[in-house]
């Protein structure tokens, strides 16, 4: 046997160093050894040496560029180092030189969807498994811009098909987890990610899965501890080295606090810090500039920090943690207040303010965030005496309104969430889509309605029109079967049977 062929051997077996060595060896007797020179990098990429795998690949595609499985690895590589858009070039130019070469269309369908450009993504994968039918990477990389498209049966089908001809993958598992919750069977998804973790018990992404999924129903004492598992990830790894608190004596100490994702999930638990304070700790909150002026006054506060600045502290949490640590249920009650009142300049009896969209980057704003013509059901039942208030912030803050609306356009004036609360303060009531002013109403003790998607956020529960999270808060449910326009003809109907005795 060769010395090529002995590496080959070895790469084929699953033995990279064995392999890096055979091929290096091949190229110092043959430089120009254009085969050794792909599969050494390759092998490399695989090893997660992406920079030199480059280098090699780009070798190799001097001595032979119209081979266009070097182009396909090339692009991994690329992906591998942050280049994506090499990536994609690379990938489709081996399936322009090898059109029938269905990893090259995968991978580009991949690189694609990892930049959130699911549109153009969703070809090449099906081109991909038109090229091979029963094809599970690809099948899983469909499936999930299909569950991101709300094509939940197609993507469960497909994942099923994924699992059962590579049983052994804890990913495409986790994928059918995901598929199955998002199409609101929940029991099923939490049997989907316990498969997962039967083959990879350190798989993070479906011990947090499970956690949202025991959280979504209502079990604490599991999804708690399991939510912990969120912060393994490798971007907290020098955060949490050293310093965590888990819960023992903070007397006479200081303890930072630090939110760790959305401004929503930042107001939501921040109600802890005063529990923390309680224990004879010192607070400081860490947490994004927006916020800081809001948290300033939350009770048990010391101070705030942006991420990134020197503070000095004992020991240090993540907000998300403390329910796990303190071991405390939602602690229901209003914890933020305003410091300002805007003053609104009309003669209404009763003021509202709406925000209809979320994030455009949120994995489930697809759902969440409806246009604002959609309020009109609610316009239909006020007078003259009731005047609306656009808290929007964002590009859709210009969205058109409902005809005969009294919409008063503040939100885009807002520098920062203390802005928003004074507003809130001069509101009679707050109807908003699942974002992070439904959480600071909430938590300011506003009467607040929340819209919520079929597939909610594990915070909400599954079927309840209330919340132990925030006692002023009602939950109107948009259920899987129905149109998305009946939640707010019921909440058109609540709202009229509320306004003419102001028991909002």
């Amino acid at each position: 046997m060769s010395e090529f062929d002995q590496a080959l051997a070895d790469h084929r077996a699953g033995r990279l160093d064995e392999a890096l060595s055979g091929y290096r060896r091949v190229l110092d007797t043959n430089p120009d050894h254009a085969d050794a020179c792909h599969l050494l990098g390759l092998s490399l990429h695989q090893k997660g040496e992406n920079r030199l795998a480059v280098e090699l690949l780009n070798r190799a595609l001097l001595l032979s560029p119209r081979v266009g499985n070097y182009h396909n690895s090339l692009g991994l590589a690329l992906h591998g180092v942050g280049d994506n858009e090499g990536a994609i070039r690379a990938f489709q130019t081996c399936a322009t030189i090898e059109p029938n070469n269905a990893d090259a269309f995968n991978n580009l369908g991949m690189v694609l969807s990892t930049q959130r450009r699911f549109a153009d993504a969703e070809s090449p994968l099906r081109r991909a498994l038109v090229l091979r039918p029963n094809y599970p990477a690809a099948q899983n990389n469909l499936a999930r811009i299909l569950v991101w498209s709300g094509v939940y049966d197609e993507a469960v089908s497909l994942l099923e098909s994924a699992c059962a001809a590579n049983d052994r993958n804890p990913d495409y598992w986790n994928s059918l987890g995901v598929a199955l919750r998002e199409a609101g069977k929940t029991e099923d998804a939490l049997v989907a990610f316990e498969r997962a973790l039967e083959r990879a018990p350190g798989l993070i992404d479906a011990h947090v899965n499970r956690a949202h999924i025991w959280l979504l129903l209502g079990d604490v004492d599991q999804g708690w501890p399991e939510h912990e598992w969120r912060l393994r990830r490798p971007r907290f790894a020098g955060r949490m080295a050293s310093r965590c608190w888990t819960g023992d004596d903070i007397d006479g100490r200081t303890c930072l606090l630090w939110a760790e994702q959305g401004f929503g999930d930042a107001i939501q638990f921040v109600r802890y810090a005063s529990l923390v304070a309680a224990r004879g700790a010192r607070v400081i909150v860490e947490c994004a500039e927006p916020l800081a002026d809001l948290f300033e006054n939350v009770a048990g506060v010391s101070g705030t920090v942006r991420p990134g600045e020197d503070v000095s502290f004992d020991v240090h949490a993540a907000l998300m943690s403390l329910p796990c640590i303190l071991g405390a249920g939602p602690v229901g009650r209003a914890y933020i207040a305003s410091s300002a009142e805007v003053l609104l300049k009309d003669d209404a009896r009763y003021r509202i303010g709406l925000v209809w969209a979320g994030s455009p980057g949120h994995a489930n704003d697809r759902n969440r965030s409806h246009p604002l013509m959609s309020f009109a059901p609610l316009v239909n039942v006020t007078g003259s005496d009731t005047a609306f208030y656009g808290l929007q912030m964002g590009d859709a803050a210009d969205e058109a309104s409902p005809p005969a609306m009294r919409l008063n356009r503040i939100g885009q004036a807002f520098r920062n969430f203390s802005d928003t609360a004074a507003a809130i303060a001069g509101l009679d009531l707050v109807i908003t889509v699942d974002t992070a002013v439904a959480h600071l109403a909430g938590a300011m003790g506003k009467p607040t309605w929340v819209i919520i998607p079929p597939n909610p956020d594990w915070r909400w529960g599954l079927s309840a029109d209330e919340t132990d999270w925030y006692p002023s808060m009602r939950l109107f449910r948009q259920n899987q079967e129905e149109d998305r326009s009946a939640v707010f003809e019921r909440m058109g109907t609540a709202l009229g049977n509320a306004l003419p005795s102001a028991q909002l």
